[in-house]
């Protein structure tokens, strides 16, 4: 089968970046040609084998975090369509809140979740966090932790939507993992 490549050699991963790292050793580039010669760099300095298209290093590297279908192999990671996701936090921000507290500590919850995703659903650079605090109005305050935040892979919506609202059962069919503040009971 070779090599994981991107279907598209133009195509930009979702979050806009281009990543390679050896261990703890991580580079990141918005530029498919400076990631590349960095990734060639962090090869050389690692005494590992360079290439003249040091891209393929990249594409290997990044293809097992990638959404089903980006690349030419298969992979367990859903694609996340971000209209989606906003469509399903609407309805939320339209619901009582709770109160701050609760609020925070439900999203320190969600951002330490294996079903929080981030890639892709920046909430400062994509505008999301904006976005939301006018649909919230004075109902819900900003907090610390909104920034940390991102969409629940099980509900597909906002962890900082989901996670303000003051009384909403679990959805049906949903799977959530071990130790979600979504079938825990709150003191």
């Amino acid at each position: 089968m070779g090599r994981p490549r991107f279907i598209s050699i133009h195509a930009t991963p979702p979050g806009g970046w281009y990543e390679y790292a050896i261990g703890d050793d991580v580079v990141r580039d918005r530029s498919r040609f400076r990631i590349a010669e960095a990734a060639n760099k962090l090869r050389e300095k690692h005494g590992l084998p360079t290439s003249h298209d040091p891209f393929i290093f990249v594409m290997e590297y990044m293809c097992p975090m990638l959404p089903d279908g980006f690349c030419t192999v298969p992979t367990a990671i859903k694609s996340i369509r971000a209209a989606e996701v906003k469509q399903n936090s609407v309805p939320l921000t339209q619901l009582p809140c709770a109160t701050s507290d609760v609020i925070e500590n439900r999203l320190i919850t969600c951002v330490n979740c294996p079903k929080h995703r981030t890639r892709g659903f920046c909430m400062d650079c994509t505008g999301l966090l904006v976005w939301l605090g006018q649909l919230f109005g004075t109902r819900r305050p900003p907090l610390s932790v909104d920034h940390a935040t991102g969409v629940c892979e099980c509900e597909l919506n906002l962890v900082a939507a989901s996670a303000s609202v003051a009384d909403r059962p679990p959805m049906t069919g949903v799977e959530y993992p071990a130790g979600c503040w979504r079938t825990a009971k709150e003191a």
